[in-house]
């Protein structure tokens, strides 16, 4: 077994019961078993079922726990692309990434696409996603969303919640647009200005508009950055290789899907990193001090309104 597979992850959140609730105690390898032995109960029972999810044909269950997941039955043929959405959720939670836990289920020779229901959070369109701590969080999600080839990222696809000390957090949900299978860049950079070309042109990639975030330094993406560039490629191959149980596969073998995946995952990260580093630069910490010098006159308070605008 890969040692990398042990190792927890360092999410921030204080909230035990969210913690819990999100699996983020546990390491990518406990995660899967997890989600590999899950069993459903109640199924039926739309008690707890978004209205947003009710009108995509989403049915209530819930977990040996208790705990609320949301249910839909999808072609046998479809299984494959969803087992896919579920490990590019396994590479969110590496990235120490706030997920939903997104899974395909089989029970009773049939197929399901599996979420978790995020109950105690609201919608992101309640906030004002421009501004932090927002901009920052969703500025980082760019480099998964990237990553998965993921360009429909409406308002729907996050979730705010709200921590014990009142941090505000934002949760990912739904994993339907992932494409870690494709081998050519679906996405790339601009070469004039930071933003991508992109193959759908959705008219719904809304929150992540690249310009929306043109004055942040490198080091707003350096931890996220790192912990994309640090997952070694026998790490990958396992969790390809751990998660596939269920699924049907008859155009390739796993060792042959697993081999694709991790090569996909490491040539697109490379091209990120890169191209994420040629156009953020370090934050020039005396030009700062000498702007915030400048400014300090007018008093804490404008000083702390300025930098939160800039």
């Amino acid at each position: 077994m890969c040692e990398e597979a042990c190792r927890k992850q360092s999410y921030s959140i204080k909230d035990l019961k969210m913690r819990n609730y999100l699996y983020l105690d546990l390491s990518i390898d406990e995660l899967i078993d997890k989600m590999s032995n899950l069993e459903l109960v109640e199924i039926g029972n739309d008690k707890e079922v978004p209205f947003t999810a009710s009108v995509r044909s989403y049915s209530g269950a819930k977990d040996q726990e208790g705990c609320s997941w949301l249910i839909k039955e999808i072609p046998r043929e479809e299984a494959l692309d969803h087992k896919l959405h579920e490990i590019a959720y396994y590479l969110d939670f590496l990235m120490n990434t706030l997920a939903a836990p997104n899974i395909l289920m089989e029970m009773g020779g049939k197929y399901y696409r599996v979420t978790k229901n995020i109950k105690n959070a609201m919608q992101i369109s309640s906030y004002n996603y421009l501004e932090e701590p927002f901009k920052s969080i969703l500025a980082n999600d760019l480099v998964n969303r990237w990553l998965f080839f993921d360009e429909d990222r409406n308002p729907n696809n996050y979730l705010v919640f709200h921590d014990t000390d009142d941090t505000l957090n934002i949760i990912v949900i739904d994993y339907n647009k992932a494409d870690l299978y494709t081998r050519e860049m679906k996405i790339t950079g601009n070469e004039d200005r930071f933003g991508w070309h992109r193959m759908e042109k959705t008219r719904f990639l809304t929150l992540l508009k690249p310009d929306n975030f043109d004055n942040l330094s490198i080091e707003t993406f350096e931890d996220r950055l790192q912990d994309l560039m640090g997952i070694s490629e026998d790490l990958l191959k396992h969790i390809v290789m751990k998660s596939m149980s269920c699924c049907p596969i008859e155009s390739a073998s796993t060792e042959e899907i697993s081999d694709l995946v991790a090569a996909n995952i490491i040539k697109r990260r490379e091209y990120i990193n890169n191209y994420f580093r040629r156009w953020f630069h370090k934050k020039n910490m005396a030009e700062e001090k000498a702007e915030d010098d400048r400014y300090a006159g007018f008093g804490q308070s404008f000083l702390d309104y300025y930098k939160k605008k800039k």
